[in-house]
């Protein structure tokens, strides 16, 4: 469901305009993570640890409003809720495909079904099913790189205003596990503020273990 913002009383309107049709209006913020409690829980359950961090980082972006802002012809709305859509290379596969990743009321089964669901062939590699929609996060992953900073592909200068969420290599370091985590969004829908907010509700999330159901 999306809902729409009334232009004359949002407290954006100038922003959005200003950021509107613009070459790169785009806020990409990255930084490390502790996932130390998630990667021992998700060893231990023998869960993926990319399906997981994407049921986490996605409670996290529904929590921050400016998380589910979209708009369309000019037009900005808001959504109940953010689907996410991660990029998956089957094994012996170079080639990604895209899974629409179903909702679930726990992280354990989130992870279970979509980890399952992702090696299912998909048409256009998963392409098809992100056509015309604004109602996803879209998450990749790389897992070979610990990278400092992570720029995604945009379809439409200045109109693309799907949030791109992605993560890279983890390391262990002092009893620790870190992974390197990015965030791009439409400046025009958000700005540092809200991307502070998202980093540090996805922390608080990591560190109080909201998995533990």
């Amino acid at each position: 469901m999306r809902k729409k913002i009334d232009l004359s009383t949002w407290n954006r309107s100038d922003i959005f305009d200003v950021y509107l049709g613009t070459d790169f209006p785009y806020v990409n913020i990255g930084c490390e993570l502790d996932i130390t409690k998630l990667y021992r829980y998700v060893k231990q359950e023998g869960l993926s640890l990319y399906f997981s961090m994407i049921y986490v980082a996605t409670k996290a972006a529904d929590a921050v409003e400016n998380y589910r802002y979209r708009f369309e012809n000019g037009q900005p709305f808001v959504i109940d809720r953010n689907t996410a859509f991660a990029t998956h290379l089957t094994p012996g596969d170079d080639v990604f495909t895209m899974v629409e990743c179903d909702h679930y009321p726990t992280m354990k089964e989130f992870a279970e079904k979509n980890r399952v669901k992702a090696d299912i062939p998909q048409p256009r590699h998963g392409q098809t099913a992100m056509e015309g929609r604004l109602d996803i996060l879209n998450f990749t992953c790389i897992p070979w790189i610990r990278y400092t900073h992570f720029v995604r592909t945009i379809k439409e200068d200045g109109v693309d205003c799907v949030p791109k969420l992605s993560m890279g290599k983890y390391v262990k370091a002092d009893g620790k596990v870190l992974i390197p985590f990015s965030s791009q969004t439409h400046h025009g829908l958000t700005d540092g503020y809200h991307v502070g907010k998202f980093f540090q509700t996805l922390e608080s999330y990591l560190e109080e273990e909201i998995w533990i159901q």
